[in-house]
């Protein structure tokens, strides 16, 4: 039945039909919906890419001039006033990986009194932490989170995109049941049409009364009214699609067997949720935010102990070229320790971190309680549309026998028209029954493949 209207409905509007998949492929390739979604992907990684920051080299320029009056000062007797000039230069970087940070400095001094007028130093400090922010914890935890928010953002854009693809899927639904409607109210009036000629034949024979003609009149109206409202409610939605595919008006069919049996996989369905379901997988995201989150606010409670490392370089003498030549070294090394009293900062953060992980344990076993309800029910409301079909089919066939058996009745003088006319009437309305429970079970399969994230 769906074959033959495709090529009735393909070659009265001279179009290519769409199919579930090319309707899918061409919506993804024009709506403006998932260009947003691939932005908004974009943004996550130039997000993961801003926490990098803390890896750039910093250069540091200080430049000073200095006056002092140095006439009550013993060891400068000989001069009144001394005027400095410094210059200094430093280039700094953290590496996150190990939570230490490097410094090298240049710094250049000139007085204008003094045999030794110029000094150059040279020096490179080196910082390892060895409690607080040991390993880069702490220092690589903006990074560690905006790769989880990539991850993350990458599961709510296609669980955004399957609820976005569903509700276009149901309007795809609906225009092959507007076409199957439109062939049923056709078949309708082409029949009404024949009962129509052959009643004024009888008519004019004298075989039948007046009133057999107007019945079958009347119900040649009737089948006229419902065969507008059909194209109406046809041409109305693929105007719709049309704009929403940016297709022409005459390339909009649907291309799909409204009456097909969907076959669903054998799963144990709440197992297969627990371990599939994205909605779930997003919440287990969420909590491994919090829990790196949490591993941060623990090591920020522990003292800040840092191993420093350091080598200079440092000469004087009467110009800057031979105090660069006469450089005399040194090196060092120390411990710096430090503890804030009290640790109120980090216990309120490590706190509010458990209790905010407690709280998506319970809000996970939620949304699968009701994601397995939404599935289950699904499934169930696919048997028993299944079931619909098959008892449609079979109130077809009666109904098509019933045609029959009024017609030989009527024909052999034996029936009314009126009966007839039931009799049609009430086959067209069980098939138009049928084809609506047929688009109720696609609609419904289509909403359980979402359910189990099976749709895209």
């Amino acid at each position: 039945m769906k074959r033959i209207f495709v090529i009735i409905l393909l070659s009265a509007i001279n179009a290519q039909a769409l199919t579930e998949q090319g309707f899918v492929e061409r919506l993804r390739a024009t709506h403006p919906f998932f260009k947003q979604q691939m932005l908004s992907g974009e943004i996550k990684h130039i997000e993961k890419q801003a926490t990098k920051a803390n890896e750039d080299w910093t250069i540091a320029l200080e430049s000073l001039y200095q006056n002092e009056n140095v006439s009550n000062i013993s060891s400068s007797a000989t001069y009144d006033r001394l005027n400095t000039t410094s210059i200094g230069l430093s280039a700094s970087k953290k590496h996150i990986n190990t939570g230490s940070d490097i410094t090298f400095t240049h710094t250049w001094k000139d007085k204008n009194k003094g045999i030794n007028a110029t000094r150059n130093d040279f020096s490179i400090d080196y910082r390892y932490p060895l409690l607080r922010n040991k390993d880069g914890i702490n220092d690589r935890l903006s990074g560690d989170v905006a790769q989880i928010a990539i991850t993350q953002d990458r599961l709510e854009r296609l669980e955004a995109e399957e609820g976005f693809v569903l509700k276009k899927l149901g309007r795809f639904i609906e225009l092959a049941y507007a076409q199957e409607q439109q062939l049923i109210n056709e078949r309708r009036l082409a029949l009404s049409k024949e009962e129509l000629t052959l009643v004024k034949q009888k008519y004019t024979a004298s075989v039948v009364e007046k009133v057999d003609v107007l019945l079958q009149q009347d119900a040649y109206q009737k089948a006229q009214q419902q065969l507008l409202q059909a194209q109406q409610d046809l041409i109305l939605l693929r105007y719709e699609i049309a704009i929403m595919l940016d297709l022409d008006f005459k390339q909009v069919a649907a291309d799909t067997d409204l009456y097909k049996i969907y076959q669903p996989q054998k799963i144990a369905l709440k197992a297969y949720l627990l371990n599939n379901a994205r909605a779930l997988k997003i919440s287990n995201l969420a909590q491994q935010t919090l829990k790196r989150q949490l591993r941060s606010f623990k090591n920020q409670s522990k003292a800040k102990l840092n191993l420093n490392l350091g080598i200079s370089s440092a000469g004087e003498n009467t110009n800057y070229s031979q105090s660069l030549e006469n450089q005399s070294t040194s090196w060092k090394i120390g411990l710096g320790l430090s503890y804030p009293l009290g640790g109120i900062e980090s216990s309120s953060n490590i706190a509010k971190a458990n209790t905010q992980l407690a709280s998506l344990v319970q809000n996970k076993r939620e949304q699968l309680l009701n994601i397995y309800t939404q599935a289950k029910i699904l499934r169930e409301k696919i048997i028993l549309l299944e079931q619909m079909l098959q008892l449609n089919l079979k109130q077809q066939t009666i109904a098509k026998a019933r045609t029959v058996e009024e017609k030989q009745r009527y024909g052999n003088g034996n029936g009314q028209v009126s009966f007839v006319i039931n009799a049609q009437n009430n086959e067209q309305v069980i098939k138009l029954n049928y084809a609506q429970v047929a688009k109720n079970y696609q609609q419904a399969v289509f909403e359980f493949k979402a359910a189990i994230d099976q749709l895209i």
